[in-house]
């Protein structure tokens, strides 16, 4: 598709930590952020920026928003062959960012709060109207903010993002809060975005259901960028394949024989177990040895596989939250220890 295409180079940004001594109460030393980070973004691609809790993905998307400040590396936009480093107030003009929370809430009306914004975007009553048609809300403009839905709210932040019509669309988990519905319709909407041209960013701590949404991942860890491209790639990369995930009816059977269950679980009335993928040719010995199978299916590897592959580490080690407020390098993609 052509297209602008925005390019990551070596980009860094880290928080500064208070740091006091008895002579210097104010001091502060660089904290957590990101580091070093070189990724390009095609243009009417969708790329999902996927890591745990305090990864570093809301820092990296405020970051190419220009709300946070550069510190060392660049951001080049390429377009029709030239080539351009953006500062930024460049971004600002280029770039909707959707923050993970906004508060929506009072007396005003839809349509007056996104006008307001408007006034200060530069953008006209006109744009406003067509916008909060495009994201379901063309008939909810009267309607107070304390009145909208969790699904509301996140369709007029998206509206917001989009007053400048940007090249590019920056979403901090996007999905959160959303029953099955209005996930559904806000990714399609998000597609529709896609065909017009909008290059977008979508920052999840899951890789579950992402990978219907994107294109490409991005995955993400103590700051810095592990790995990026399909899902399938990058699992390819990291010698990891997909598991199998068998449930049947019934108390958990007696699996003493199975060499390659990775974890099981039961319920009242079923039960479930995870096949490494050494195993997939094993569903005849299932029936042959009586036992009731109702489903069968490849699961891809999640996130904390993906990590524990990309870092070395174990399960314990990288957890769901961020463990230090340090960077670490960690295991090259195919390589030795950076």
């Amino acid at each position: 598709m052509e297209g602008d295409s925005l390019r990551l180079e070596e980009v860094t940004f880290r928080h500064r930590m208070s740091d006091p001594s008895r002579l210097k109460p104010w001091r502060t030393r660089p904290g957590p952020g990101v580091h070093s980070i070189t990724l390009s973004l095609r243009p009417g691609e969708i790329l999902g920026l996927v890591g745990p809790n305090g990864a570093g993905k809301t820092t990296l998307l405020r970051t190419i928003a220009g709300v946070l400040p550069i510190q060392n590396g660049k951001l080049m936009l390429t377009s029709s062959a030239k080539e351009t480093q953006l500062d930024s107030d460049s971004l600002r003009n280029i770039v909707g960012h959707m923050p993970e929370q906004v508060r929506w809430q009072g007396r005003q009306s839809v349509e007056d709060a996104l006008l307001e914004l408007a006034e200060m975007r530069g953008a006209s009553a006109k744009r406003v109207n067509g916008l909060l048609r495009l994201v379901g809300l063309g008939q909810r403009a009267t309607a107070h903010l304390s009145d909208l839905s969790q699904g509301m709210r996140q369709r007029l932040t998206l509206a917001a993002a989009l007053l400048g019509s940007p090249k590019f669309l920056l979403l901090d988990e996007p999905l959160n809060g959303l029953d099955p519905v209005a996930a559904t319709a806000f990714v399609q909407l998000l597609h529709e975005l896609k065909s017009k041209g909008v290059s977008i960013i979508i920052s999840s701590h899951q890789v579950e259901g992402l990978e219907a949404i994107t294109d490409r991942i991005a995955l993400m860890h103590r700051g810095q960028l592990l790995a990026n491209g399909t899902l399938a790639e990058i699992a390819d990369s990291l010698e990891l394949q997909p598991s199998i995930v068998v449930a049947g009816p019934g108390k958990l059977p007696d699996l003493a024989w199975c060499k390659h269950r990775v974890e099981s679980e039961s319920a009242q009335d079923t039960w479930t177990i995870r096949l490494e993928h050494s195993g997939v040719g094993l569903l005849p010995e299932f029936i042959e040895r009586g036992i009731e199978v109702h489903s069968w299916n490849p699961k891809s590897p999640g996130i904390v596989e993906l990590l524990c592959a990309a870092t070395g580490m174990n399960i314990e080690e990288v957890g769901l939250e961020i463990a230090s407020t340090a960077m670490l390098p960690h295991k090259s993609i195919g390589g030795e220890e950076e």
